[in-house]
């Protein structure tokens, strides 16, 4: 299912559960804004977004529901692919098929594994930005709620918040005095993450109000691969 049809789908659940957005909202760690442009079909959220709010509706989204699913089944190609073989070696060929049958057989091989790389390779990419989205929406609620330390156990000691913070000891002083004054966060929503083998790096749309002053900001999150963790080891940002 895709916008606009995904958005008009979790508005039906969300009003036959007698939910406003805010009390949806609330359920799953979101802004009213974020769910108001999902329901609207102005963005496509990712996934783990689609689940959480499903799972708040009391929605089984494996029944009835998938999206961004592949539907190619590695393990069914391989099937194919062993039948095809016993039938080719079964022939009663001359010599000369003989190779060009064991050529073929090579081939299919060598594009068989191929294809089970790349499959592999996406979902372990998959893998890591669900981690990384998780770990995101667990910093945006500790951030409005004060939980410093639990924030920091997804930077690196030597992460940076660029141009003036280094390390996680400055990072810890700005929080603690950002949070002290009244800073909140009103909507934090993921643009895109792109990952390799240890590095990832996330852009994102940011709205916060600090001091009674709203300010709009887009960044960039750098996250490396750390012990088997996605940690922060550069952020940076500006005002828009």
């Amino acid at each position: 299912m895709k916008q606009p049809d995904l958005g008009k789908k979790i508005a039906e659940l969300r009003k036959a559960k007698s939910f406003t957005q805010e009390e949806l909202v609330e359920k799953c760690n979101l802004s009213v804004r974020t769910l108001q442009r999902i329901e609207s079909g102005e963005v496509a959220p990712r996934g783990y977004t689609i689940k959480i709010i499903f799972d708040a509706l009391g929605y089984n989204v494996n029944d009835s529901f998938e999206y961004g699913k592949t539907t190619f089944n590695i393990s069914q190609r391989i099937n194919q692919l062993y039948k095809y073989v016993i039938e080719l070696l079964n022939l009663k060929t001359n010599k000369k098929a003989g190779i060009s049958i064991l050529l073929v057989i090579s081939i299919l091989l060598f594009f068989g594994l191929l294809l089970l790389c790349f499959e592999s390779k996406a979902q372990k990419a998959e893998k890591s930005v669900n981690a990384i989205e998780e770990s995101q929406n667990k910093i945006n609620k500790w951030i409005n709620i004060g939980q410093i330390d639990s924030i920091l156990t997804f930077y690196r000691e030597d992460a940076c918040i660029l141009p003036t913070l280094t390390g996680k000891a400055e990072i810890r002083e700005m929080l603690k005095s950002a949070i002290g004054s009244g800073y909140k966060q009103i909507e934090f929503q993921i643009l895109s993450i792109s990952v390799g083998d240890s590095i990832a790096v996330q852009k994102y749309y940011d709205v916060s109000e600090f001091s009674g002053v709203m300010y709009k900001r887009k960044g960039l999150t750098e996250w490396r691969l750390t012990n088997g963790k996605w940690l922060i080891v550069n952020d940076i940002m500006a005002n828009y």
